[in-house]
């Protein structure tokens, strides 16, 4: 048989991606990786929508408790990937820029001690508009601003028993 029709038979049905829709959000992280691809590295992270609002006037955002990601090429130094998954990280935890100029303090982020997981980050997606190329209209694509969620004593004790019924470290031991 065909190689390339025994791949597509044997391939799990895709569903589209996992992308938010334009909104504003409340997201908890559920995880945070890396992947090899064909087009090089990427950092994903797995966002559970806690609260979802649409942007005035446009589409219907991502419900709640759908999971959605976001996603950077890291391989394409010109497109800013990982600055831009960099500042994902900074603003999740609240942290400096000079907090996470060595790899070895991101790396708590991305093996076991999974060190964003349950920890909230507040996002908007937004339509941004890219310039016109080779005499074809410029695509819209997804623009992220998110903003740091300083969590609450209640919130914090719900980061802490989600962490533990998964199995993972105490927030402040994965944070060292």
């Amino acid at each position: 048989m065909n190689n390339a029709l025994t791949k597509i038979a044997t391939a799990q049905a895709a569903a589209g991606g996992r992308y938010p829709r334009f909104g504003r959000y409340l997201l908890e992280v559920e995880v945070i990786r890396t992947k090899e691809g064909f087009k090089g590295d990427s950092a994903i992270a797995e966002l559970k929508v806690r609260e979802s609002t649409p942007l005035t006037g446009g589409e219907a955002a991502s419900r709640q408790g759908e999971t959605v990601d976001y996603v950077e090429n890291l391989s394409d130094q010109k497109k800013g990937g990982g600055g831009r998954f960099k500042s994902f990280l900074m603003t999740l935890v609240g942290a400096d820029e000079f907090e996470f100029a060595n790899p070895a303090a991101l790396k708590k982020f991305f093996d076991e001690r999974q060190a964003g997981t349950h920890l909230l980050i507040g996002c908007e997606v937004y339509p941004k508009q890219l310039p016109p190329k080779d005499g074809q209209p410029g695509k819209v694509i997804s623009g992220y601003r998110w903003a740091h969620v300083e969590l609450n004593d209640e919130q914090l004790a719900q980061v802490e028993q989600s962490r533990t019924a998964s199995k993972l470290p105490s927030l402040a031991d994965a944070l060292k």
